[in-house]
C-alpha cells in the first residue's frame, strides 16, 4: 500500500462515526458489524475478513455477555498483536501475536468495540460507538 493509499485508508477509517446499517456474514450467526468494520474488512491490505473470522471463532466463544474492547496493533515489520479486554487496565482475556499481516501499519492500534449478549453480538469501530 503506497503512503497516499495508506493515508486515504486511515482517513476514511477515521470518518466512521455512528452507524446506519449493520452487516453480517451468514457463517457466523448473530454476529453483526457496522459500516466502519465493513470498510476495514474490505480495505485493510488485500482484505481482512480473517479478522472477522478470528473474532467469531476464537474471541467470541471465550467471552461472557458484556462489552469488550479489541485492539489490533500492526507494526512496521508487518507483524501484529491482537488483544481483547473488558476495559483498559483490566486483565487481557485474549491475546494473539501474528507473524505476518498485510493490514496497513498504524502508529495507533485499530480499535474495535464488541458488544456480546445472548441473542446477538455487534462489532464496531471505537469511533462508531
Amino acid at each position: 500500500m503506497t503512503t497516499k493509499n495508506l493515508n486515504n485508508f486511515q482517513l476514511n477509517l477515521s470518518s466512521f462515526v455512528g452507524t446506519e446499517q449493520y452487516f453480517f456474514n451468514p457463517l457466523f450467526k448473530n454476529l453483526y458489524y457496522t459500516e466502519g468494520v465493513k470498510f476495514f474488512l474490505d480495505n485493510a491490505g488485500q482484505g481482512a475478513n480473517w479478522f472477522l473470522t478470528l473474532v467469531a471463532t476464537e474471541i467470541k466463544p471465550i467471552l461472557k455477555p458484556d462489552f469488550y474492547f479489541i485492539e489490533l496493533k500492526v507494526e512496521k515489520d508487518e507483524t501484529a498483536k491482537i488483544i481483547c479486554q473488558r476495559d483498559k487496565g483490566e486483565p487481557i482475556l485474549y491475546k494473539l501475536e501474528l507473524d505476518y499481516t498485510d493490514c496497513p501499519y498504524s502508529e495507533e492500534p485499530y480499535k474495535f468495540c464488541f458488544d456480546v449478549n445472548e441473542e446477538q453480538q455487534i462489532l464496531c469501530l471505537l469511533s462508531e460507538y
